[in-house]
């Protein structure tokens, strides 16, 4: 028996085929610009995901429509298409429009896409039967024709897409980088399928021999045999994960050589006389508490004398097993190192990884000259892309702490209180501001929060959409958005003297924009090329699903910053981060020459 013919059989089937076609369409159209650059291996796993969700649209619509048995196939594939096409022409995409209005504008858009490859594929098909019915010569000639038809027109398809960079004034991909990503992304959609595919093949085969064996229907035993090797199947995956999430967890507790030795002054936690030990803090809580500004450092940023040695409180996920145990060590650090007694404590909640961005920290420390105390709690070691299971746990935590500190600043005199200012950063930002959902602008004040700072919230920040939502307990001035310093200082004198909290989002920050109802519903930021934000592709188009996963995979990319090399570019804020601390903090006792030398240092 030919090893091919089982291959042969299944790609000769309407569903596939119809499949395969819009699956590729899909992976041609992932090849347009986006918010992010994008390594080519990146680029395969965008192919990846749109050439499978085309697949799976195209090959669910032939499945659909073949049950209908209204005409011919291709009569009804024509008759859907012009139909579905008429509808998505009128309908839209439109931005702003509801859920719901969103979710059935697209379902019609896909069917409409999917009956136009189901017609493309039932037209070359019936070519090349038609050729066969004569002799074999003529279906091999009528194939390549059809083939090569397939090919000219999926050449200037893709050539399209890849103009849109050069009209962006971006570089776009050459030849090479694209056939890799187009081959490769197609390959990883296609082994995946076929891992789907083998386990079903499996899974009846075993049910039809136990059904011989021992009785019955094979419909009966299908689902047993399915939870066997289905379960094999997603335990393996699941345990490959597994594997993959413990060896970061490790990376991110592992002792570094630079930040090896505990500190030596009592400033900081993880010294001799701290309550937390060294050792527990993980790898970010050393590298936070071991560059704490010294006096002498300040005074030299500065061209001043006088400074003091800046206070960092920092517990690690491992220094206590509880939510009420970390919270207790870090108030109990905070009064061991004197934290209370400093003019400005800053509270920060930090990434996924325990990481807080030592920038913005490091900035207040110099504006402040040293008069400053600041503290942060781990919740967990995992990037933030893999720790949205810890968000309820996050917000808890800092929501806990924000309560105890507003306490113990309630417990002292009037005039020897600190002022209370927040900081968060990407999922920090989202985990900071969990705290207050619900409590608009009022919480702030009932806990004693003077001044915030938020860096790139991510898309799936609720507290941030109620308060520009407005609202009974929301005062408008208080807050505002920002992309550059710029923006800030061309508000009115008496607009920024009211803001108290501000929200940094650049344009381009595919974390900001990121959701999933960018597969089914067109965003703002992809309206009109004319309106689109700053940095944003003006030739970008909204394809549904094949948008997400452009967007999913730059939102990875974002997050990839470079050490030492400051920019202010996608999710990358530590080039803004000076000026915009002095800003929203209120540290503006600062000339333009220092805070040059801040931003050098």
């Amino acid at each position: 028996m030919n090893p091919l013919r089982p291959l042969a059989r299944l790609l000769s089937t309407p569903h596939v085929q119809t499949g395969l076609a819009l699956g590729a369409a899909a992976a041609i159209e992932a090849n347009q610009p986006s918010l992010m650059e994008r390594p080519r291996t990146d680029q395969a796993l965008v192919v990846a995901g749109s050439f499978a969700s085309g697949y799976v649209a195209g090959s669910a619509y032939t499945r659909s429509v073949g049950k209908l048995p209204i005409a011919s196939p291709l009569a009804t594939d024509v008759a859907m298409g012009v139909a579905s096409g008429a509808v998505a022409a009128v309908l839209g995409p439109k931005v702003g429009s509801s859920r719901l209005a969103s979710l059935a504008t697209t379902a019609v858009r896909t069917w409409s896409y999917s009956s136009a490859a189901a017609v493309t594929t039932g037209i070359a098909r019936g070519f090349v039967s038609r050729a066969g019915t004569r002799d074999s010569k003529a279906r091999n000639a009528a194939l390549v024709l059809a083939l090569g038809a397939l090919d000219v027109v999926s050449f200037m398809y893709l050539r399209d897409r890849i103009s849109r960079y050069a009209t962006d004034g971006r570089v776009p991909p050459g030849p090479g980088d694209i056939a890799w990503t187009l081959s490769v992304g197609t390959s990883v959609a296609v082994t995946a399928g076929s891992a789907i595919m083998a386990e079903r093949t499996v899974a009846r085969s075993s049910a039809t021999v136990l059904a011989d064996r021992f009785g019955g229907r094979a419909a009966a035993w299908l689902p047993a045999t399915h939870a066997v090797f289905g379960g094999a199947l997603a335990m393996t995956a699941r345990s490959g994960l597994r594997h993959v999430l413990a060896k970061i967890e490790a990376s991110n507790s592992r002792t570094e050589a630079g930040y090896a030795e505990a500190p030596t002054v009592g400033t900081v936690s993880g010294s001799a006389d701290s309550v937390v030990a060294f050792d527990e803090l993980g790898l970010q809580g050393r590298r936070f508490v071991l560059e704490a500004s010294p006096g002498e450092r300040i005074d030299e940023v500065m061209g001043e004398a006088g400074s003091m040695d800046a206070i960092r409180v920092y517990v690690g996920v491992d220094s206590a097993e509880t939510v009420e145990g970390r919270i207790a060590l870090a108030i109990e650090e905070l009064e061991r190192t004197g934290a209370f007694d400093r003019s400005v404590l800053l509270v920060g909640s930090p990434a996924g990884t325990g990481y807080f961005n030592y920038i913005p920290v490091e900035a207040a420390e110099y504006l402040a000259r040293g008069d400053i105390a600041s503290v942060a709690i781990q919740y967990g070691s995992l990037p933030s892309m893999l720790s949205t299971s810890k968000i309820p746990l996050a917000v808890e935590q800092h929501a806990a702490l924000l309560r105890a500190i507003s306490d113990s600043v309630a417990r002292r005199k009037a005039d020897s209180r600190p002022r209370v200012v927040l900081y968060g950063e990407s999922l920090g930002a989202q985990t900071s501001q969990g705290a207050f959902v619900g409590g608009g602008t009022d919480v702030l004040e009932e806990l004693g929060i003077d001044r915030g700072l938020w860096a790139g919230t991510p898309y799936a920040g609720k507290w941030r959409r109620e308060l520009f939502a407005g609202g009974p307990n929301v005062d408008g001035s208080l807050f505002g958005r920002f992309a550059t310093i710029d923006e800030y200082r061309s508000l009115p004198d008496i607009d920024r003297s009211a803001l108290r909290f501000f929200f940094l989002d650049h344009h381009e920050d595919p974390v900001t924009r990121f959701g999933p109802d960018v597969a089914y519903r067109q965003p703002a930021w992809l309206g009109p090329a004319g309106r689109r934000p700053p940095n944003v592709s003006r030739t970008q188009q909204w394809v549904p699903a094949v948008t997400f996963w452009q967007t999913a995979i730059d939102t990875k990319n974002a997050a990839t910053v470079i050490p030492g090399a400051f920019n202010a570019l996608g999710h990358d804020y530590r080039a803004d981060l000076a000026q915009f601390v002095s800003a929203a903090f209120g540290l503006t006792n600062v000339t333009n020459e220092q805070m040059a030398s801040i931003e050098a240092q």
